[in-house]
């Protein structure tokens, strides 16, 4: 959304620079609150939620893509997805 709004600030030579610093900070506010009283139950929803991110994510969004490489296997054939190395 954000991307749209710039874009078409670009094409149209308003400049709406304000509202959209007004309206990032009003989500960043909203988002803080929002997590900041989360139940107990609610932070285990979150956290096994199954498009979380996974450390494979943050990997690959950390290194060159073409560069990683990941391990498998312990020396008896077996490989835990659990546990990534690289």
């Amino acid at each position: 959304m954000d991307t749209i709004v710039r874009r078409m600030a670009d094409e149209t030579g308003l400049d709406f620079s304000h509202q959209i610093s007004s309206l990032e900070s009003k989500c960043s506010r909203a988002l803080k609150d929002l997590y900041t009283h989360l139940t107990p139950f609610q932070c285990l929803t979150i956290a096994r939620h199954p498009n979380r991110p996974t450390v494979l994510d943050h990997i690959l969004n950390i290194k060159d893509k073409d560069k990683w490489v990941e391990l498998h296997g312990n020396g008896t054939g077996y490989s835990d997805p659990a546990i990534v190395t690289g």
